[in-house]
């Protein structure tokens, strides 16, 4: 087997799902995280890949296939079923930061599997079915059906966008829904998907551009340090550490003297956390760290003036 780019997931609305909506439709949870795969080599390895590129532990994509490798449990659950599905690419989200930072934290640097490809047949699985079959591998996460509807119309799509919030994440919506109907072929002969998108996300996202664009056009103080706090300090972070701090001291609203040691404890845990992916991201970055704590005390404050 080799790498098989994944499809392109088009918006509802647009000529190239037109019709999608017609029979059986399965909606998913959309994650924002970044698109991998993994499949097995003609060595009998495991091998991975990001949307558009192959990718090993030494050329990676934000540390996925690293990960994969050195996850031994997983490597043998995969490396096992792939073996006996030799055929099978199997899709899925590396969940790291992106533009929603408010999943639970126990949901990061996890692969969310949320397609298999079968390239003898050129088809995907329905998820029925690769459910059912990966249900054995006891160290992988799926993506999980949201809900099966019947010819549903495009606002009955965007009343379910509300329970996207239902899926990892600690505060507010996800980043969308995901529509497949496995009858479906457009009218270029292609079997492809649909997404609608949460406003939540869609605002983050125009404000996280605009900030980045800032950055780009160097109109703004800290350019690499404010990227590495907007792309890395997730609000879920700072919550853990406001929690453990009101734990340690028998507090349901943290005592605003502590406010020290949670500056210091929610900046050492981010770091330790990210240094690797941040270096890798962003080519060794040279880092003021002194301007990076204080763009990190800064979000804190403004994440637990929200919490109280």
């Amino acid at each position: 087997m080799e790498f098989h780019k994944y499809q392109h997931i088009m918006k509802l609305g647009t000529d190239e799902v037109d019709g999608i909506l017609n029979g059986t439709v399965d909606l998913f949870y959309k994650i924002d995280g970044t698109n991998s795969q993994v499949f097995l080599k003609d060595d009998e390895t495991l091998g991975f890949g990001s949307r558009n590129r192959e990718i090993t532990p030494n050329d990676d994509n934000a540390g996925f296939a690293k990960a994969m490798t050195e996850d031994k449990e997983l490597y043998t659950e995969l490396l096992s079923f792939l073996r006996a599905h030799p055929s099978y690419t199997i899709y899925g989200e590396w969940l790291v930061p992106h533009t929603l930072k408010s999943y639970t934290q126990d949901s990061w640097k996890k692969f969310y599997v949320f397609d298999v490809l079968d390239e003898d047949t050129g088809e995907y699985l329905p998820y029925r079915e690769y459910s059912r079959i990966l249900g054995d591998l006891k160290h992988l996460h799926l993506i999980p059906l949201m809900c099966e509807l019947e010819d549903p119309t495009p606002e009955q799509i965007q009343e379910k966008l509300q329970q996207t919030g239902a899926f990892l994440c600690a505060t507010g919506l996800g980043e969308g829904i995901v529509i497949k109907n496995y009858s479906f072929v457009n009218k270029y002969g292609r079997r492809t998907w649909a997404k609608v998108l949460t406003e939540d996300f869609l605002g983050k996202k125009k404000s996280l551009r605009s900030t980045n664009k800032e950055i780009k056009d160097g109109t703004i103080e800290h350019a690499t340090e404010r990227s590495i706090i907007n792309r890395y300090l997730t609000d879920e972070h700072i919550a853990k550490e406001y929690s453990k701090v009101c734990e340690k001291y028998g507090e349901a609203v943290m005592d605003p003297r502590h406010t020290f040691e949670l500056l210091n404890r929610v900046f050492l845990e981010f770091w330790s956390d990210n240094w690797e992916i941040v270096l890798s991201k962003m080519h060794l970055p040279t880092i003021n760290f002194k301007a990076l704590r204080t763009l990190c005390d800064d979000r804190t404050k403004e994440v637990v003036a929200t919490i109280r």
